[in-house]
Protein backbone atom coordinates (compact mmCIF):
# COMPACT_ATOMS: atom_id res chain seq x y z
CA UNK A 1 0.00 0.00 0.00
CA UNK A 2 0.83 3.14 -0.42
CA UNK A 3 1.67 6.20 2.05
CA UNK A 4 -1.32 7.84 0.85
CA UNK A 5 -3.85 4.96 1.30
CA UNK A 6 -2.44 4.32 4.56
CA UNK A 7 -2.30 7.70 6.04
CA UNK A 8 -6.31 8.08 4.97
CA UNK A 9 -7.10 4.62 6.71
CA UNK A 10 -5.57 6.09 9.67
CA UNK A 11 -7.77 9.22 9.66
CA UNK A 12 -10.62 7.42 8.58
CA UNK A 13 -10.02 4.81 11.49
CA UNK A 14 -9.31 7.69 14.48
CA UNK A 15 -12.22 9.81 13.26
CA UNK A 16 -14.80 6.79 13.18
CA UNK A 17 -13.33 6.43 17.14
CA UNK A 18 -13.88 10.24 17.59
CA UNK A 19 -17.52 9.27 16.54
CA UNK A 20 -18.19 6.60 18.87
CA UNK A 21 -16.53 8.69 21.54
CA UNK A 22 -18.84 11.42 21.02
CA UNK A 23 -21.65 8.71 20.95
CA UNK A 24 -20.36 7.72 24.22
CA UNK A 25 -20.33 11.35 25.40
CA UNK A 26 -24.10 12.23 24.14
CA UNK A 27 -25.87 9.30 26.20
CA UNK A 28 -23.85 10.01 29.51
CA UNK A 29 -25.14 13.77 29.21
CA UNK A 30 -28.45 12.26 28.09
CA UNK A 31 -28.27 9.56 31.18
CA UNK A 32 -27.27 12.82 33.25
CA UNK A 33 -30.81 14.72 32.29
CA UNK A 34 -32.54 11.04 33.02
CA UNK A 35 -31.65 10.85 35.80
CA UNK A 36 -31.31 14.21 37.71
CA UNK A 37 -34.33 15.48 36.00
CA UNK A 38 -33.21 19.39 36.10
CA UNK A 39 -35.19 22.21 35.07
CA UNK A 40 -35.68 23.74 31.51
CA UNK A 41 -32.40 26.15 32.18
CA UNK A 42 -30.10 23.76 33.55
CA UNK A 43 -31.46 21.06 30.85
CA UNK A 44 -30.51 23.82 28.10
CA UNK A 45 -27.17 24.61 30.22
CA UNK A 46 -26.41 20.76 29.91
CA UNK A 47 -27.14 20.24 26.72
CA UNK A 48 -24.85 23.12 25.18
CA UNK A 49 -22.26 22.02 27.32
CA UNK A 50 -22.56 18.68 25.82
CA UNK A 51 -22.47 19.97 22.30
CA UNK A 52 -19.07 21.89 23.23
CA UNK A 53 -17.68 19.00 24.55
CA UNK A 54 -18.01 17.02 21.69
CA UNK A 55 -17.19 20.23 19.37
CA UNK A 56 -13.73 20.15 21.54
CA UNK A 57 -13.59 16.31 20.84
CA UNK A 58 -13.82 16.48 17.14
CA UNK A 59 -11.40 19.47 16.99
CA UNK A 60 -9.20 17.44 18.71
CA UNK A 61 -9.36 14.53 16.55
CA UNK A 62 -9.00 16.20 13.51
CA UNK A 63 -5.70 17.60 14.78
CA UNK A 64 -4.60 14.49 15.79
CA UNK A 65 -5.75 12.72 12.12
CA UNK A 66 -4.29 15.74 10.00
CA UNK A 67 -3.20 18.91 11.83
CA UNK A 68 -6.77 20.04 11.80
CA UNK A 69 -7.54 20.13 8.37
CA UNK A 70 -11.84 19.49 8.02
CA UNK A 71 -11.69 17.10 4.93
CA UNK A 72 -15.34 15.35 3.70
CA UNK A 73 -13.59 12.12 4.88
CA UNK A 74 -13.09 12.83 8.33
CA UNK A 75 -16.64 14.23 8.84
CA UNK A 76 -17.75 11.11 6.66
CA UNK A 77 -15.87 8.82 9.46
CA UNK A 78 -17.07 10.88 12.54
CA UNK A 79 -20.56 10.09 11.55
CA UNK A 80 -20.30 6.86 10.30
CA UNK A 81 -18.80 6.07 13.57
CA UNK A 82 -21.70 7.70 15.74
CA UNK A 83 -24.15 5.75 13.56
CA UNK A 84 -21.95 2.81 14.53
CA UNK A 85 -22.65 4.01 18.47
CA UNK A 86 -26.58 4.30 17.87
CA UNK A 87 -26.64 1.19 15.72
CA UNK A 88 -24.81 -0.84 17.49
CA UNK A 89 -24.01 0.34 21.27
CA UNK A 90 -27.06 2.58 22.04
CA UNK A 91 -28.72 1.86 25.15
CA UNK A 92 -25.67 -0.10 26.66
CA UNK A 93 -25.65 2.65 29.61
CA UNK A 94 -29.23 3.28 29.71
CA UNK A 95 -31.14 -0.18 29.04
CA UNK A 96 -34.75 0.94 27.41
CA UNK A 97 -36.84 -2.52 27.83
CA UNK A 98 -36.23 -1.74 31.54
CA UNK A 99 -37.19 1.79 31.74
CA UNK A 100 -40.44 0.43 29.74
CA UNK A 101 -41.09 -2.30 31.94
CA UNK A 102 -40.99 0.03 34.62
CA UNK A 103 -43.78 2.62 33.02
CA UNK A 104 -45.89 -0.27 32.46
CA UNK A 105 -46.04 -1.59 35.72
CA UNK A 106 -45.25 -5.11 35.23
CA UNK A 107 -42.45 -7.36 35.92
CA UNK A 108 -40.51 -8.70 32.12
CA UNK A 109 -39.90 -11.73 34.13
CA UNK A 110 -43.42 -12.82 35.15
Amino acid sequence: MSSLIKSQLVIAGVMCCGGLAAGICMELFERYIAVRKPGRFRESAVRILCYAFIGVLASEFFYFCDNGKITIEGICAFLIGLWLWKKFFYSILTPREAEDVEKKGRDKFV
